[in-house]
């Protein structure tokens, strides 16, 4: 454990922070010397990349999804291998050396708010291939605290965002949408965040599904949609849209299924007004939530990050949304829209080396903070 009393002490760390999301779409990976202040953290970025899934392992991820133990276990080895093999390439291409950690948020099969939470990627090739130390399972602290398990990008938000006089709002536009509301430090408020309900994930599901393609290119597709406003309107009367915080999901949630549900007769729908619908969706149910539980009148922007940020007709309809309010990409408070969770994982396992509490009980619901992850050697 002597390795770990020298992390601990040590500043800045270099960390590696890996990514999969709800998206499913392939391992973001950011590389970042991190610097913790007393309530704030300052990063410079080394390298970044976004690994793409071999079709057979995505297949195998969305089939996991609902899928057998089997499917889960070879699936949870196999992503692990992946990780692994995918990082340490990476590390080799770019010439980067002096890695102190890795943080691995692994890829969520299931989540039930409050309850239990899985997500896999066995950290075990990791350790091996690197010989570093690596931290992942970063949900299941909070829960046995009496939280959520997620979200977990608020305390992230807060530390790379937060303003002393100004209320900011952040926006992950991901498989899953989440906001964090950052009441102005002077205020002493406290911090706001949930999941708002779908980000990508059924726009995704509605491309595999009508047109066997992972995912409608910068909204090229549903921008030539017109979108049905009355079903838009029913669809918002969804149980988890209408819920108070604290609340998490996912895509075990908003995905497949929940189309199935309630969307009539899919197969006769236009694909372009269908994902035209499903962005109107997810745009309103942002900003419905937003304002019935956030202070978003008192912000002057929003800021996206997430794959999300992308997608030209959500992003023009969130702006609809919350004008006059600006919905601004967060590069440009220099933080990369696609790595931003990559390299929040990354700072939240420089957090678990310094026993800093990686979670906010304002936003989850814990009962106290708690230092969020689990070691592998």
């Amino acid at each position: 454990m002597s390795i770990l009393r020298k992390l601990a002490k040590k500043s800045p760390l270099r960390m590696v922070g890996l990514m999969s999301g709800t998206s499913m779409d392939g391992l973001d990976i950011c590389v970042a010397d991190i610097d913790f202040g007393e309530d704030a953290v300052a990063f410079s970025e080394i390298a970044s990349a976004c690994v793409q899934f071999p079709s057979d392992l995505k297949m195998s991820i969305w089939q996991a999804l609902s899928g057998t133990t089997e499917d889960v276990t070879r699936t949870h080895y196999n992503l692990g291998r992946f990780y692994a093999k995918s990082t340490s390439e990476f590390l080799s291409a770019e010439g980067i050396s002096g890695i102190d950690a890795v943080a691995v948020h692994g890829q969520t099969i299931h989540h039930i708010s409050g309850e239990a939470t899985l997500q896999i990627g066995e950290p075990s090739f990791l350790a091996q291939d690197l010989g570093k130390p690596i931290i992942s399972d970063f949900r299941a602290r909070d829960i046995s605290a009496g939280g959520t398990g997620a979200p977990l990008m608020p305390i992230v938000d807060s530390w790379l965002f937060r303003q002393e006089e100004e209320t900011v709002l952040c926006l992950n536009l991901g498989g899953v949408a989440n906001i964090t509301a950052l009441p102005a430090r002077a205020s002493g408020e406290d911090i706001i965040g949930f999941d708002t309900g779908p980000g990508m994930a059924l726009l995704d599901e509605a491309m595999m599904l009508l047109a066997q393609q992972p995912f409608d290119e910068h909204g090229s597709v549903s921008s030539q949609g017109t979108p049905d406003e009355a079903l838009v309107e029913e669809w918002l009367k969804d149980e988890f849209i209408l819920k108070e915080p604290p609340k998490s999901t996912g895509r075990d949630y908003f995905g497949k299924e929940w189309l199935e549900r309630n969307v009539d007769k899919i197969a006769n729908w236009k694909l372009h007004d269908l994902l035209a619908t499903l962005s109107l969706f997810t745009a309103r149910s942002v900003a419905l939530n937003c304002r019935r539980f956030s202070a978003i009148v008192q912000t002057s922007n929003v800021i996206v990050s997430g794959g999300g940020v992308h997608h030209r007709t959500a992003m023009t309809m969130l702006s609809q949304q919350f004008s006059p309010v600006e919905v601004i990409s967060s590069q440009k408070f220099n933080v990369d829209p696609d790595m931003k969770e990559a390299l929040g994982f990354a700072i939240l396992g420089a957090a678990y080396l310094k026993s800093i509490p990686g979670n906010l009980p304002s936003v989850t619901g814990a009962s106290h903070p708690v230092v969020l992850g689990k070691l592998t050697l």
